[in-house]
């Protein structure tokens, strides 16, 4: 299946999603409308700033990585690593939302090389 760049940026933060948790979300109303994760985001966010912690932030994890598990396909990120290569790491960071972690995911799903 042929993504287009924003879908490849979409697989990536789903994965990050799915390993990490609702802390991966990136504030993108849009995303999270599109991937049915706006209600549970918006409940771990007051869990977390209600100091609430354990169990109940796990169950809204869980239930997100649930909600995405359908939405996440096999890509190679092409179109990431060619933005990458081409144009360096800011301008690839300005994609994901400037979150080091989505960059990091993306290097540990495709092996290529971080560059100075």
């Amino acid at each position: 299946m042929d993504m287009t760049i924003q879908e490849e940026i979409e697989q990536l933060v789903l994965r990050c999603i799915a390993a990490d948790g609702l802390k991966a979300c990136p504030k993108d109303f849009t995303f999270l409308e599109k991937y049915k994760l706006k209600g549970l985001y918006f409940t771990f966010l007051r869990a977390v700033t209600e100091g609430r912690t354990g169990l109940f932030l796990e169950e809204l994890d869980l239930r997100a990585k649930g909600t995405i598990k359908w939405d996440i396909f096999p890509t190679g990120f092409p179109l990431l690593r060619q933005k990458y290569g081409m144009e360096g790491k800011d301008a690839l960071m300005a994609r994901l939302y400037l979150e080091e972690r989505y960059f990091r995911e993306l290097v540990e799903q495709t092996g290529m090389e971080e560059r100075p």
